[in-house]
């Protein structure tokens, strides 16, 4: 006898949530099929034509695992060696240089001098005869040590001896971050660690900080440290604008050069294409650098999560956070609410830089920030301590700091003798670690011997399109007029520690 085999009613919604599901997949591949050859189309028609710094590849850069690198003094080493490679494969040839007078690859310029003739593109250390304890400092994606410079200067005046690390891929030419990883600059990380915790010496402190990307990879260090006992664990970390969040539509970063490797695509390799005029950092950005950066911050997360679940964030180290109210890269509510509200220990504290509210901007003040902190105020139980600088008044542009200890209502002023500069609305991610007198970023440059290069005082005017490189990339600030906040917080946490020692 023939059976027939009937389908359920469950069945055959199954089979057809199946082929719905199925047909979703084609249709979402074919739109990021679509997405992809549009980007690469784009890119092809808006990018200049690329220049021996965008694809430059220098074989004497760090990568993860690599056999001839042991320790942090191997990778001083191997910089040596990439760095005279650099030279002799660019510089030290006329027919790839740069000829753009003011260009960082043309040599003499007051880029180049700067780039060449100062230490900061590599990884420096200031050192101490008799050192009270050692910090380890990391820049953050496309910069340089330098951004770590006056934080360097700072701790190093407290009498710590002082590792500024140059993360693989930077300090080079842009083309260098087209294959670099968040495992190379972990690597390398993990060596510059290890180099300073010596430097300390046994039994006084180990302390860690980092700028956006930097403050990312030092934090995840951390937490990784709590598993693994041979990592020297520091006991307090120090972020500018840490890169503890960025947008989700950075996974698709990873797909948008699927297009590079043929030669009439090579420009989707990168999202920006500039001239190069900045000597410790990169103006082009390349597709690779933002997918690392998602990267980074996904793992980042997942370890704060793993670390939550298993009890361990109270063993973490003491955090204090400094962070523009208004940021273009990262969000108030990524630091607060994937950071800082997790952690249960003492003595962690976020430190917000708010916009300037005199009142005749009152009316141009975008109001989604303002909304976040109003209601970050409002809120008593967070188990860190708050510290906002900000207008002491409407009606003036000087600034003093409101703090509130842990799960409190009282906060203690205190006026300070700074205040806005003049056309000055905000901070933002990039200008957090530079102090206001930067030769380079600085508004009000100071002079260190060199060429003038004040490229955080420049000022220009006039319509989009008038320059190679958008206006607003020269008008964004590039250094902190409240920067004596941040070095008063260290002077007097690095106090407070050696009273508890």
């Amino acid at each position: 006898m023939l059976t027939v085999q009937r389908r359920t009613p469950a069945k055959r919604i199954v089979r057809a949530i199946l082929k719905a599901a199925a047909a979703l997949t084609l249709l979402t591949g074919a739109l990021l099929g679509v997405v992809v050859l549009g980007f690469a189309f784009l890119a092809r028609s808006k990018h200049p034509a690329l220049r021996p710094w965008h694809r430059l590849e220098l074989r004497e850069e760090f990568t993860a695992g690599r056999a001839d690198v042991k320790s942090f003094e191997d990778y001083l080493r191997l910089e040596e060696r990439l760095f005279a490679e650099l030279h002799r494969r660019l510089l030290d040839d006329p027919s790839v240089a740069d000829p753009f007078v003011l260009g960082r690859y043309h040599a003499g310029s007051p880029a180049a001098r700067r780039a060449w003739e100062t230490p900061y593109n590599r990884s420096f250390e200031l050192k101490q005869d008799h050192p009270v304890g050692a910090v380890l400092l990391v820049h953050g994606l496309s910069d340089s040590p330098y951004s770590m410079r006056a934080l360097a200067d700072t701790f190093y005046r407290q009498g710590y001896d002082v590792v500024v690390l140059r993360l693989p891929g930077h300090g080079t030419t842009p083309s260098m971050l087209r294959h670099a990883s968040w495992e190379d600059w972990y690597a390398a990380l993990d060596l510059a660690a290890r180099y300073t915790q010596s430097r300390a010496g046994p039994g006084k402190p180990f302390l860690a900080g980092g700028h956006s990307t930097g403050a990312a990879l030092v934090t995840l260090y951390a937490l990784r440290s709590l598993d693994d006992p041979s990592l020297p664990r520091p006991s307090r970390l120090y972020l500018t604008s840490p890169a503890i969040g960025i947008s989700g539509l950075a996974f698709m970063t990873q797909a948008l050069g699927g297009l590079s490797s043929f030669p009439y695509f090579e420009s989707s390799a990168w999202l920006d294409v500039l001239p190069e005029y900045d000597p410790y950092k990169y103006n082009s950005f390349p597709v690779n650098a933002g997918n690392q950066i998602y990267r980074v911050t996904h793992e980042l997360r997942a370890a704060l999560a793993r670390a939550g679940e298993a009890g361990k964030l109270g063993a973490m180290p003491r955090v204090t956070v400094f962070h523009s109210l208004v940021d273009a890269t990262v969000k108030s509510e990524d630091v607060v609410g994937s950071l800082l509200a997790l952690l249960p220990g003492e003595g962690n504290e976020l430190v917000v830089f708010d916009v300037n509210r005199t009142e005749k901007l009152q009316g141009l003040i975008a109001a989604s920030p303002i909304a976040y902190l109003e209601r970050l105020r409002a809120a008593t139980d967070e188990p860190f301590r708050i510290t906002l600088v900000a207008n002491r008044s409407a009606d003036s542009t000087e600034v003093a700091t409101y703090s509130r200890a842990p799960r409190s209502t009282d906060v203690a002023v205190e006026d300070l003798p700074l205040s806005w500069p003049a056309g000055v609305v905000s901070l933002g991610h990039v200008a957090i670690p530079f102090p206001p007198d930067d030769p380079v970023y600085g508004l009000t440059p100071a002079a260190d011997g060199m060429t003038p290069y004040p490229l955080g005082a420049f000022s220009a005017r006039g319509e989009n399109g008038a320059l190679v490189v958008p206006l607003d990339l020269l008008a964004r600030l590039r250094s902190n007029p409240f920067f004596d906040v941040i070095r008063a917080k260290v002077e007097r946490t690095c106090r407070e520690d050696a009273q508890t020692r």
